[in-house]
């Protein structure tokens, strides 16, 4: 379910466009469509209340030189006590959490890690190998002095967080899955199963602004993502009319074309799973209320399979003793931006059953 491209297969574009806003276009429903898609396959503890989300305006993103030609964005949003370190889906930057992280830093210090060949990240192009990535975030967690953290990972980011607890398990404080928590070691025969998601309707003023874009993200995606993030995604004139993605389709597929697979089993620290769980067809297909006969009959048939998918990957992480899970129903994949008060409390709960580790967090 992540709406951004984690996933397979592509989906083509049925649109009343002209030939440059389909081209234009064609990204982002693709994008769309992926992210509902694969992640499918694919008041707190303390006495504090969930504060309100607050704007992008306390972060602070500073580049990080991790090796040769490759620079690594952080998203630096304060605060003081244990490192709190988010990781987007595939597609997004670490600016996804811009009106998210910043909630936490009463009592963590929350940090963000753009994935390289994304957004500011983007001078060296994506790997396909998932021990780079992990690699990649160990890097940064080193240039940065830190030693055990907690992750917070969205959607593919899932992968990165339990491969990380696998070969750094000393350094895991805790693991916290936003939608995250999914087999993915039958990708490719779950994506030949999987049907089509229906096109929206795509005009060509829907792509003549920020402001169209935005608006288009908010009805097909079902959420209002932070301007931060989209700006970092997606490339604008100095008129604010825009002019494509900054990372293309070819090289995001390279992140998912890799074989090797996290191996949930293998976690050892503490592991909280939010599932967002899809009541109704609009929680996976957001626009469809527009849609016509046919479309209404593809989306509910995309509904079925993507409730199946995670019914059959949340029953195997409910296996796993390590793992606490809470279900937030009646949710979409970016179930962070859908329901973040929901979110943070069920966050806070989780990393108030233990007290920080004794040991420091700097290395």
């Amino acid at each position: 379910m992540q709406s951004r491209t984690d996933g397979h297969p592509r989906l083509g574009v049925r649109a009343a466009t002209s030939t440059v806003a389909h081209k234009k276009m064609k990204r982002l429903i693709d994008a769309l469509e992926l992210l509902a898609v694969f992640a499918a396959v694919s008041a707190c503890s303390h006495g504090h209340h969930t504060r309100l989300p607050l704007g992008p305006d306390a972060a602070v993103p500073r580049m990080i030189p991790i090796g040769p030609a490759v620079s690594l964005e952080v998203v630096d949003w304060g605060g003081r006590g244990e490192p709190l370190v988010f990781l987007a889906g595939l597609g997004n930057t670490a600016h996804v959490f811009d009106a998210f992280a910043p909630q936490f830093t009463d009592r963590f210090h929350a940090i963000g890690i753009t994935r390289r060949g994304f957004g500011a990240s983007a001078g060296a192009p994506p790997p396909d190998n998932l021990d780079t990535l992990v690699a990649d975030v160990a890097a940064v967690l080193d240039s940065l002095g830190l030693g055990r953290v907690v992750l917070v990972g969205h959607s593919i980011a899932g992968e990165e967080m339990t491969r990380f607890a696998d070969l750094h398990g000393a350094r895991c404080a805790g693991l916290v899955y936003l939608d995250a928590a999914y087999d993915r070691s039958g990708i490719d025969t779950l994506a030949s199963r999987q049907p089509s998601a229906p096109a929206p309707r795509i005009a060509a003023a829907d792509t003549a602004s920020f402001a169209s874009i935005r608006s288009l993200y908010a009805r097909v995606m079902g959420v209002e993502e932070p301007e931060s993030d989209i700006r970092a995604t997606e490339r604008f004139d100095a008129a604010d009319r825009y002019l494509g993605s900054v990372t293309p389709n070819s090289l995001k597929a390279r992140v998912t074309s890799g074989k090797q697979v996290a191996r949930y089993e293998r976690v050892r620290c503490r592991a909280l799973a939010v599932y967002a769980v899809a009541d109704s067809v609009a929680d996976v297909v957001p626009y469809y209320q527009e849609l016509d006969t046919a479309g209404r009959a593809q989306a509910e048939s995309l509904f079925r399979f993507v409730q199946g998918v995670v019914a059959d990957s949340r029953a195997r992480i409910a296996r796993l003793r390590q793992f606490q899970i809470v279900d937030v129903r009646g949710s979409n994949h970016h179930v962070f931006l859908h329901h973040p008060r929901e979110v943070a409390e069920a966050m806070r709960t989780f990393l108030g059953t233990e007290s920080a580790s004794p040991r420091s967090n700097h290395r």
